[in-house]
């Protein structure tokens, strides 16, 4: 729990306690005061037959307990009220199987209670806890809301009938956790009414800060269903995990056509009803030569009360066959307490979605695997042009807000999207909200305006208060866009990211390069790009396998300005690189590519080992924009030749990697430095070739260079380009007027 949480409302609780504590005085909340403006805003109290009467704990009962534990287990069976918030109700019962959160959600419970509490009060001699009567009325908890912790102070009035509570409570009358909690989380939204409807994930995202992660069953397209998509055994293992790390997992049946809300079938399983997922094993059951397996699953109905009463139930007859050390093992029992066993087979067949929320630990002072997160607020609104729609939507979409995500590492990626629900407006609709992940170059800055990236991870558009989906990515950079569904659908919202290794995330908010004054001052006429132009190394097809290389590719465009980008490093023979660059461009006319294969050494200087070149006029003319090209070329690479020699066939410069004992002067020598490459030898008709054997006196050489610097340069060597040897380089080129 973090240490900073906001006050709701500004009200302290430690002053007012205090205050309470001292004047021996019972605090009312005039913020949500005990009168019907806090149980509706819409509704009229003479919906109800008998009227409502608030009433302090101390008056429902003489004993009252925040919380009471059997055989210091928390008492987990929670009964649901009038108003429809089984979802809230039974996320409370989830939440109890876990008492470490709980207590997270009720700060220093012992504080509050009316008989196990020893601070503040009692220890400055001004209350006596032990008091009944005297105890101030006043609890506090606290709730996760769109990325902070805030603190909701209420009184001890609850709504009653006939001196019953009417909405969420205990299964024991003297234990008022869950009927302080309920009306904390009414008072955070507004009223009771606006816990009328809603999800128990969005429930227990609020009561824990986790990330609730959805998983269908059975697909509604067709008859294929997760389990079938991962596997069983990954399948179970991801509960079994989940259950580990203390996670919260539930399940739920989906209500259909023919169904009612809350109806209780045959085999005792009600629909749309959250079920706890509390244990998951491998049962071996028969004698040593006739053993049968069956995979278990225990389930827990936060109201205590319904349970499954087919095969694996409480009292059926398949424990016989189990020996007693196993049921103590498993913890079997048999009573009315909510818990019961059924098989995964069964499981699968009864039930629709399984809910896992999880706290996700961001935490530098951990001993376990730690996340890395980062946090957005944001809008779609008309009026800043930001509520573009689906991706369907082509000439909207990329109007949303866009994310930029750079990734060195092979990472997980967990994004949480959530939509902010104004609760001042009682029943207000939820809008379809999603996302999308796209694959973009690894230089890019600006936003993305055309449909032509490829979509990397997608989330399924949803009528939900969030959805989450788990991406797994390669290194490379990537642009995430939320949205609403529809065009024009308004609200703000929140994102959470979490990912497995280090990676950096921002809002792009430039379109494209800002086009500053001095421009026309500096390119003669050409004062801002008129065209994009997109690279991607595909890959190559090598001859050979080549340690640690990586790909230089040179733009070169208008007044020769040259940018470099450089590739990540592969080591392979047909390498699958994928690398992806962006270049503006104000001259495509003169523009061109250099793609040059290096080699990298850790001892000396990085060895260029062949390259190719493109010209973009080629690809930019009438009829070729807007197209994407993949061209595949021979590496070649560029010698230094004597000028009587003539030309030089590719094959005897292929032969030359066996050569060892043939030098001749390269270009950086016929210039004066002092550098030697390994020579070739050439079928010259006769030509001696000692004469370009390496020089013993090399000292002679370079001062008869310097002084014939000049001559050397010009009249004894020519460059020649030639077959390099490794083999051929694929890429692919686009090129747009305009942006993209």
């Amino acid at each position: 729990m973090p240490k900073k949480y906001k006050k709701l409302f500004n009200q302290d609780y430690n002053k007012i306690f205090m205050y309470c504590a001292r004047t021996a005085s019972h605090f009312r909340d005039d913020v949500f005061p005990p009168c019907d403006t806090s149980l509706w805003k819409h509704k009229s109290i003479s919906d109800y037959h008998e009227p409502i009467e608030w009433k302090r704990c101390k008056d429902i009962t003489s004993d009252p307990h925040l919380f009471i534990f059997n055989n210091k287990r928390l008492n987990t069976d929670v009964v649901k009220g009038v108003v429809g918030d089984c979802w809230f109700v039974s996320a409370l019962g989830v939440l109890a199987t876990h008492p470490k959160l709980l207590h997270k959600v009720v700060p220093k419970w012992t504080a509050q209670d009316w008989c196990h509490s020893t601070e503040p009060g009692k220890q400055l001699g001004v209350y006596n806890f032990r008091d009944t009567e005297r105890h101030p009325g006043i609890f506090r908890f606290r709730f996760y809301r769109y990325g902070e912790w805030i603190e909701v102070v209420v009184d001890d009035y609850l709504p009653t009938k006939n001196r019953r509570l009417i909405y969420a409570h205990s299964k024991n009358p003297k234990e008022m956790w869950c009927s302080l909690l309920e009306k904390a989380y009414a008072k955070l939204c507004k009223c009771y009414e606006a816990l009328a409807g809603g999800s128990p994930s969005d429930a227990l995202v609020d009561l824990t800060g986790a990330v609730s992660e959805i998983f269908q069953l059975h697909s509604e397209e067709d008859d294929d269903n997760i389990i079938q998509t991962m596997g069983e055994k990954k399948f179970i293992a991801m509960i079994q995990t989940a259950i580990r790390e203390k996670a919260l997992v539930s399940c739920s049946i989906n209500v259909l056509e023919d169904e009612i809300q809350q109806e209780r079938l045959p085999n005792g399983l009600v629909v749309g009803h959250p079920y706890g997922i509390t244990n998951i094993q491998l049962l071996k059951i028969g004698s040593m030569f006739n053993k049968t397996e069956v995979i278990l699953i225990r389930l827990h109905n936060p109201w205590g009360e319904v349970e499954w009463n087919g095969p694996w139930s409480d009292k059926s007859p398949e424990w016989n066959n189990v020996p007693s050390s196993k049921l103590k093992q498993l913890g079997f029992t048999i009573a009315d307490d909510g818990n019961f066993w059924m098989s995964f087979k069964d499981f699968i067949s009864n039930f629709s979605t399984i809910t896992i929320c999880r706290c996700i630990n961001t935490s530098f002072l951990t001993f376990g695997r730690r996340w890395h997160g980062a946090v957005f607020h944001g809008e779609w609104s008309i009026e800043n042009d930001t509520a573009g729609g689906c991706i369907n939507n082509t000439e909207t979409f990329y109007q949303n807000p866009q994310y930029s995500i750079r990734i060195q590492k092979p990472t997980i990626l967990i994004v949480s999207l959530m939509q902010q629900i104004d609760h001042e407006e009682i029943g207000a609709e939820k809008i379809t909200i999603g996302f999308v992940i796209l694959k973009v170059e690894l230089n890019r800055r600006y936003r993305i305006h055309q449909p032509t990236y490829e979509i990397v991870g997608r989330v399924t558009y949803i009528n939900s208060r969030e959805v989450t989906e788990r991406i797994s990515l390669k290194p490379g950079h990537y642009i995430l866009i939320p949205s609403a569904y529809n065009v024009d659908d308004e609200g703000l919202y929140f994102m959470r990211l979490f990912s497995s290794n280090p990676i950096s995330v921002k809002l792009l908010k430039k379109d494209s390069p800002k086009r500053k004054w001095y421009y026309p001052l500096i390119y003669y006429g050409k004062p801002y790009y008129i065209g994009i132009i997109r690279v991607q190394i595909l890959g190559g097809e090598f001859k050979r396998n080549i340690d640690k290389a990586y790909v230089k590719i040179t733009f070169t465009d208008f007044k020769k300005k040259k940018i470099s980008q450089i590739t990540p490093k592969f080591n392979t023979i047909k390498p699958d690189i994928g690398a992806e660059y962006l270049f503006y461009t104000r001259d495509p006319s003169n523009a061109k590519f250099s793609f040059q294969l290096f080699q990298n050494q850790i001892f000396s200087s990085d060895v260029m080992m062949g390259e190719i070149r493109i010209m973009v006029n080629d690809y930019s003319k009438e009829g070729k924009d807007g197209k994407f090209w993949e061209i595949t070329k021979t590496l070649t690479r560029i010698i230094q030749v004597p000028k009587h020699m003539g030309m030089i066939r590719s094959e005897e410069v292929e032969a030359s990697n066996n050569s060892s004992h043939v030098y001749i002067r390269n270009e950086h020598l016929a210039t004066g430095s002092r550098g030697y490459s390994r020579g070739i030898e050439y079928n010259t008709g006769g030509i001696d070739t000692s004469t370009y054997d390496m020089p013993k006196n090399r000292k002679v050489l370079v001062e008869r260079n310097r002084r014939k610097k000049k001559k050397v340069g010009q009249t004894m060597f020519v460059p020649q380009v030639v077959d390099a040897g490794i083999g051929d380089l694929q890429v692919r080129l686009l090129y747009c007027r305009g942006v993209i």
